[in-house]
């Protein structure tokens, strides 16, 4: 493999878990690859869970070392370690001798690099004679110079020596013990014999798979064309649609300056009389309080005042009951108003509809017809194909996760590799780091998931080590809950979190459920019990109801506040409402849904009503493209801020709604 190839393979040669390049790469029974060291801490009772199939998987009873090698990631390794020492990236020495002289050297046919001592000897000796030994400064600025890492020959198991031998009757690699002790009888020969019938065979099975990468280009692009066409149809009935609701906005305004007009001179005119009738009623109530407070005086006073103030009183009494019954205070109560709004009930069907046949057959190298389409009434939600900007901290970011705002701004990110939580501004500049590697209090092991109670608390779901951690913004440690356990307050690798209300709702995963907890720590209640298979988040909706996004299930789920299952939507595929191990969720002021669909590589957005209203995003390393993704948060400004971890950063994009 030449440096260029080996470069653009990179990124596939790191282990989903570590994020390093692999050592002893071991395959697992679902042909999924990991670190011999990293399948060794992930063994719980003799069990092994992929991370990202999460098929469970039995460890052998030698141990992980007993998983089969994968020789070709080993091979790809070294070759990259080759490229790197001639790159100058790593220490290079001589491979023949123990001396600490200078490289002088390289032989492709023995992939060994030399000294000035064994370059001489190598040339000397007859069973190296014709190899073609580049200098050292010729290798280095000659990039299409083969590197091969040397082939490391797999071993019995049984008999610790060498698989020199291939047996066609059993299809499999044989030490020479095997050929007489298991396999006597059987058709078997050395390897090198063997290869030459056999690498026909495997070549004349892998024949068609040129034309199928041709065909599928071909495919490719007619498909990008006929995305070109989408869009252009889509700008072109757009423009329609405005031009149509422009003119009804109009027409609507003026419409609703008339009648708001007749409304405000109506009002006037009644207002008019009431209000005359309002005052004489103010009028008269006030002199007869005048006369109440007079009666309440002559309960108190002596005979003589009494009976002094007879003819006042007789008098005073007269002139207001003659006032009252001249007020018309019933006509005031029976007055009747009729001024109501009835809206027509004919004008809206008139407004527009969608019509929408266009049709996608199956993929073919053949370019496919586009019905042209219109846009229906109602909110829409667009977001760019790019994003706007693209955090990693300089490169420095491992594998961020989780994300999480403030009502301020602030916001949180977690790196679930290098064990640590950053906290940024509200112009995105990083002003903190919290946590690092441990199982201390304030340390973390693989931050997962992040949450902000009001501007100043940040909780932080530590996820190997099996707990939730609460900090104060500035970094200072307060408190812990869980452990781990499947007991009502202990965890089994808490995943997204989310706080509400003076309490935090945590996704439990292994535990199959939502475990929730006082903002003290105190555990409360557990939800989703039966229903979750692997919940991956949890967020709460303006309607104070829960939304669980269950990896395994393929869908989300829908609880009250207090626990009580309302629905659930989505299932497995990659339709327009379908989810392929959906990771991350929120939701943002308008209501939308926005999920992380980890397996399909891309964004869904859905209204409340669980409509499919628009996706982006696919696999890859490009702006706008995701590897291994799975946070997902909207700022205060309406942002929509992705974690994107095996490409190390976050991607932040510009959304809009439209009506």
């Amino acid at each position: 493999m030449s440096a260029k190839e080996i470069k653009q393979a990179t990124t596939n040669l790191t282990c989903p878990i570590c994020y390093q390049l692999f050592k002893n790469p071991k395959y697992l029974p679902c042909y999924h690859s990991y670190c011999e060291e990293c399948l060794e801490k992930m063994v719980v009772q003799s069990k092994i869970t992929c991370p990202e199939c999460r098929q469970e998987a039995v460890a052998p009873a030698g141990g992980v070392k007993e998983f089969a090698n994968n020789f070709f990631i080993s091979r790809m390794v070294d070759e990259l370690v080759l490229q790197h020492k001639v790159e100058g990236e790593e220490e290079v020495k001589c491979d023949e001798c123990d001396e600490d002289e200078p490289v002088v050297s390289y032989c492709p046919e023995c992939n060994v690099f030399l000294c000035n001592f064994c370059n001489d000897n190598h040339k000397r000796n007859k069973r190296f004679r014709g190899h073609g030994i580049v200098s050292f400064t010729e290798l280095k600025s000659n990039k299409d110079v083969h590197l091969q890492a040397k082939a490391v020959a797999p071993m019995c198991k049984e008999h610790d020596e060498q698989l020199k031998y291939y047996c066609e009757t059993c299809e499999q690699l044989v030490c020479v013990y095997c050929t007489v002790k298991d396999h006597n009888g059987h058709n078997h020969d050395t390897v090198k014999k063997m290869t030459g019938k056999h690498r026909q065979e495997i070549e004349e099975i892998t024949a068609p798979v040129e034309e199928m990468i041709t065909s599928l280009s071909e495919a490719r692009d007619n498909i990008d064309k006929m995305r070109v066409k989408i869009r252009q149809q889509g700008d072109e009935v757009n423009k329609k649609i405005d031009q149509h609701y422009d003119e009804l906005v109009q027409k609507l305004m003026e419409q609703k300056k008339l009648l708001k007009q007749q409304v405000d001179d109506t009002v006037s005119q009644k207002e008019k009389v009431v209000t005359t009738q309002l005052e004489e009623v103010d009028y008269v109530q006030a002199e007869i309080l005048s006369m109440k407070e007079l009666k309440d005086a002559l309960e108190k006073s002596s005979d003589q005042e009494a009976l002094s103030a007879k003819k006042l009183v007789i008098d005073r009494m007269q002139q207001l009951t003659d006032k009252y019954k001249k007020l018309n205070s019933q006509s005031v109560r029976e007055s009747k108003i009729e001024l109501k709004f009835v809206p027509s009930k004919e004008l809206f069907p008139q407004f527009g509809q969608l019509f929408n046949d266009t049709k996608f057959p199956a993929v073919s190298t053949n370019e496919q017809q586009i019905t042209e389409v219109s846009c229906s009434n109602g909110l829409q939600y667009l977001s760019m194909e790019k994003p706007c900007k693209i955090v990693s901290c300089n490169g420095q970011m491992g594998c961020p996760w989780g994300i999480a705002f403030c009502e301020n701004g602030m916001w949180a990110a977690a790196d679930y590799s290098k064990h640590r939580v950053y906290i940024f501004d509200d112009q995105d500049q990083l002003v903190r780091v919290v946590g690092g590697e441990g199982n201390k209090s304030g340390e973390l092991y693989h931050p997962i998931g992040v949450a902000f109670e009001g501007d100043n608390h940040l909780y932080v779901a530590d996820l190997d080590n099996n707990r939730v951690q609460k900090f104060v913004v500035d970094g200072n440690y307060i408190l812990q809950f869980g452990g781990k356990g499947n007991r009502d307050d202990q965890l089994s690798s808490p995943y997204g979190i989310t706080a509400h209300n003076g309490k935090v709702y945590v996704a439990d995963t292994d535990n199959k459920r939502v475990s929730v907890f006082q903002s003290s720590g105190q555990f409360c209640h557990i939800i989703g019990d039966g229903h979750l298979n692997i919940p991956f988040d949890v967020v709460v909706n303006n309607d104070h109801q829960l939304l669980v996004a269950d990896h395994g299930n393929h869908c989300i789920y829908t609880f009250s506040i207090d626990g009580h299952f309302m629905n659930k939507f989505g299932t497995h595929g990659t339709g327009k409402k379908l989810f392929c191990k959906p990771r991350n969720l929120t939701v943002d002021l308008n209501e939308f849904i926005l999920v992380s669909d980890f397996g399909n590589y891309r964004i869904s957005v859905f209204d409340k009503f669980e409509n499919c209203i628009h996706q982006f995003g696919s696999r890859g390393s490009d702006e706008g493209q995701f590897r291994n993704h799975g946070g997902i948060a909207v700022s205060p400004k309406g942002l929509i801020y992705i974690s994107d971890g095996g490409n190390k950063r976050i991607q932040i994009f510009s959304t809009k709604t439209v009506t």
